[in-house]
């Protein structure tokens, strides 16, 4: 099976850096990255196709009009995933949970205020952790 990464981003923002591992608790690691809420819902909607062990998501800043206007796309689409997921947020402001309050809230939420490669490392060991329990 596979855990799936998505790197949302603001547009124009240069790719993350951090280089993933291929495989975490033997699960090959796949990454979508995606720049604006459409593009998110889209990376949500493929997960839900492609059925992975778990999902990763990494948020970015929107302002209060794209949630207003995508919100409700995002949150359906969210809810629909097939497999946990691990939000990963640089403040508690970012978060989809604090502004969509899905009905299935995150296993984890990390929020990690030095960097989204320090929340990324900590995302894939809590993804690790908790899929060697479940083996």
């Amino acid at each position: 099976m596979t855990i799936l990464m998505i790197r949302h981003s603001p547009p124009g923002a240069a790719p993350d850096a951090l280089p993933l591992p291929a495989r975490v608790a033997g699960h090959r690691v796949a990454c979508r990255d995606c720049d604006s809420l459409p593009a998110l819902v889209r990376c949500l909607q493929h997960a839900q196709r492609s059925r992975p062990a778990l999902v990763l998501i990494a948020t970015t800043a929107v302002d209060a009009p794209q949630w207003a206007r995508y919100g409700q796309a995002l949150r359906t689409a969210l809810e629909a995933l097939p497999a946990p997921y691990i939000e990963m947020a640089s403040n508690d402001d970012d978060a989809l949970d604090e502004h969509l309050h899905p009905q299935h809230a995150p296993t984890a939420r990390v929020v990690c205020s030095s960097g989204r490669d320090d929340a990324c490392r900590l995302s894939l060991a809590i993804a690790a952790r908790r899929l060697t329990a479940e083996a």
